[in-house]
């Protein structure tokens, strides 16, 4: 029978932050993608919460139910001081961090920021460098905060977005078949205007980043697993495995016919993975 999801609240950094909790031992806090929600993760939390591990999904700032994190100077790695902040009050100080996709990203910020607080890193599918190299970021987000900008934006994106959100949740699935029910819910959920700033501020953090923190890899020192899949149609796991190889004693997990969608589509060998990545961590 699958464990019960409980869901809650708190405010981090005067901001309403929204997370479900699975489960009631070692702490693993869950970040997903981009865009995304809590319950991307919901099946893989489900099906190995326990009373040996109690998994945290938390809606990362902008996205589901969480509010958007407001600094007084745009700081692209803010987002981190709150998931410090989350691992103190919830996770109980320290816990095993798994990023999917860009979620991957933000968990080597925490634990370069924070690395008294990551006993370990589970990366599943991670999206830590753009397909193009020479990708620069999006001067949209800045602009929504125009007042008279940001209502013809919030007319327009919208509509024409539509078909890049659509073929984004396609090429997630691939090689897979996105069910139809879930391809009409994510598509109206993800192009509502505040979704698709979110989902561009994000990918702006982490085309700001991705030079500093790659060069800074080498300073993780926490056990840390990486779950490729062979056939990711969102980004090159080849490329990826490059940039991760900069930590040291980094392990890798391959699932030849995975795409981009791991916890979706291979939930069962995510599962496995991450737990026995995890009970070889001294507690």
């Amino acid at each position: 029978m699958a464990n019960r999801i409980k869901t809650a609240g708190l405010t981090i950094l005067d901001t309403r932050i929204s997370y479900f909790e699975v489960g009631a031992g070692r702490p693993v806090v869950l970040l997903h993608g981009n865009p995304g929600t809590k319950n991307d993760f919901q099946a893989l939390a489900e099906t190995f919460g326990s009373d040996q591990v109690r998994f945290l999904a938390i809606d990362r700032p902008g996205h589901g139910n969480s509010d958007e994190l407001l600094p007084e100077t745009p700081d692209p790695w803010y987002d981190a001081i709150a998931y410090a902040d989350f691992l103190k009050r919830v996770a109980g100080g320290k816990a095993y961090v798994v990023g999917y996709s860009l979620g991957a990203f933000c968990a080597l910020k925490l634990a370069l920021q924070s690395p008294d607080l990551v006993a370990g890193l589970g990366l599943v599918a991670p999206f830590v460098a753009p397909r193009d190299p020479h990708e620069s970021p999006s001067s949209l987000p800045a602009y929504s905060r125009n007042p008279l900008l940001g209502t013809l934006m919030g007319l327009l994106l919208p509509t024409l977005a539509g078909g890049k959100i659509r073929q984004h949740l396609i090429n997630v699935w691939s090689p897979a078949t996105i069910p139809e029910a879930v391809l009409a819910e994510e598509h109206k959920r993800y192009t509502h205007f505040e979704a698709l700033i979110s989902t561009m501020r994000d990918k702006n953090d982490m085309l700001h980043l991705r030079g500093e923190v790659s060069k800074r890899l080498g300073e993780i020192r926490c056990p840390t697993l990486a779950i490729l899949g062979g056939k990711d149609a969102v980004c090159d796991p080849a490329a990826q495995a490059t940039v991760l190889a900069g930590i040291p004693g980094v392990q890798k997990v391959d699932l030849p016919e995975g795409g981009h969608g791991l916890p979706f589509t291979h939930t069962q060998e995510v599962g496995e993975a991450l737990l026995a990545h995890l009970q070889a961590i001294p507690t």
